[in-house]
């Protein structure tokens, strides 16, 4: 078994034990109501809540496949080790939320920061695993790393940033028992002999491992259902790691939001307001919104935002589109950043495309 198909593996056992706490936590006797014995609420926002484990290190968190672990290195852990939970509803569709979590990309994945406010400063898609496709456009796997600020602002010059090496896993699947689409984004630590720990920095390699499981409640409700650990390693006071954690889990809740902006830049590029109402000659009331859209520069490659105006029509449209259909057409296109890019004399009022080509990391880690 070489690497990829070692990780393929180990991220289908991780998702497949997410898929059964899911179930089990569904089911009778608790009909998706929490343990309270066991689950400590940590933080309350917008429909999802977020619990720490009371039985702190439980290693039946941690079982994994073994062949496959062993085949890409297996995690260490520290004694400040946290079980994590994060359970609740959020508005929207599943098909727009997988796509606001999905970037296979590191420019896009500054998109996605920009959206989410997921408190990521630094991060680089270090391998592709298992590619997307016009069919499946958002399931996929890739090997990252990226760089968290862990701790609150006023406490950022003692407590040192995190780093993480990990596979993400991102998809749909159809729930063998029940048939339903359920979307999952598996985030899974991995030791990497040539990813060194960048201690000269002053920054501290931590682990984790998060799957989130998403399903389409009702129509415009999504339910949320995350589970795993997260290992903050070095010495960090858990007062500041557990609400780091939390306030980590809480982005999630911005996921379709991050899927609805991205579907904006793909209007802004394409104009398909041609698509609105055509049995309507103009809006009853054409109330202006202002949106402030993520894009890349066409040098630095990083993200900026910029304040655009959309009329009611436009976002009504952005919203009703399905997101997978707008991932499909990214992949069919020859510049993947095409919807998210100024041209080097932009003002920020619309994007142009540039030729612009990541640099392939498959050799270095797979040959």
């Amino acid at each position: 078994m070489d690497d990829k198909d070692a990780l393929n593996e180990m991220a289908d056992v991780v998702i497949d034990e997410a898929l059964g706490k899911y179930q089990e936590f569904r089911a009778p006797p608790l009909h998706g109501e929490i343990d309270e014995s066991r689950w400590k609420i940590i933080k309350k926002r917008d429909g999802i809540t977020s619990y720490l484990d009371r039985i702190i290190g439980n290693n039946t968190t941690m079982s994994r496949d073994d062949a496959a672990r062993e085949s890409v290195g297996s995690m260490s852990f520290s004694t400040k080790l946290h079980g994590v939970l994060a359970v609740g509803t959020i508005h929207g569709t599943l098909n727009d939320l997988m796509y606001g979590l999905h970037h296979c990309t590191t420019e896009l994945m500054a998109i996605k920061t920009a959206y989410m406010a997921d408190k990521i400063v630094d991060t680089k898609v270090l391998a592709e695993v298992c590619a997307p496709t016009p069919d499946e456009p958002v399931n996929s796997l890739y090997l990252k790393w990226s760089v968290s600020e862990f701790a609150p602002v006023l406490l950022r010059k003692v407590v040192r940033p995190r780093d993480f090496v990990y596979m993400e896993a991102v998809g749909i699947l159809k729930d063998k028992k029940s048939g339903e689409r359920i979307g999952y984004s598996l985030l899974h630590s991995l030791q990497i002999p040539d990813i060194r720990e960048l201690t000269d920095y002053q920054i501290v390699r931590g682990n984790f491992s998060i799957c989130g499981l998403f399903r389409q409640k009702s129509p415009g409700i999504i339910e949320v259902y995350m589970n795993g650990f997260v290992d903050s390693m070095g010495d960090i006071h858990t007062g500041v790691a557990i609400p780091a954690t939390a306030e980590a889990l809480m982005s999630y809740r911005k996921g379709v939001y991050c899927g609805q902006m991205k579907k904006l830049n793909w209007l802004l590029k394409t104009k398909k307001t041609v698509m609105l109402d055509r049995d309507i000659e103009g809006c009853a009331v054409c109330s202006k919104t202002v949106k402030k859209l993520a894009f890349l520069q066409a040098h630095t490659r990083r993200a900026v935002r910029r304040n655009l105006t959309f009329c009611a029509r436009c976002m009504r449209v952005a919203v009703q589109t399905n997101g997978l259909e707008v991932a499909s057409e990214e992949l069919r296109r020859q510049n993947p950043f095409e919807y998210f890019e100024l041209s080097s004399n932009d003002s920020g009022t619309s994007a142009s495309p540039s030729n612009s080509v990541l640099p392939d990391n498959q050799q270095e880690f797979f040959g």
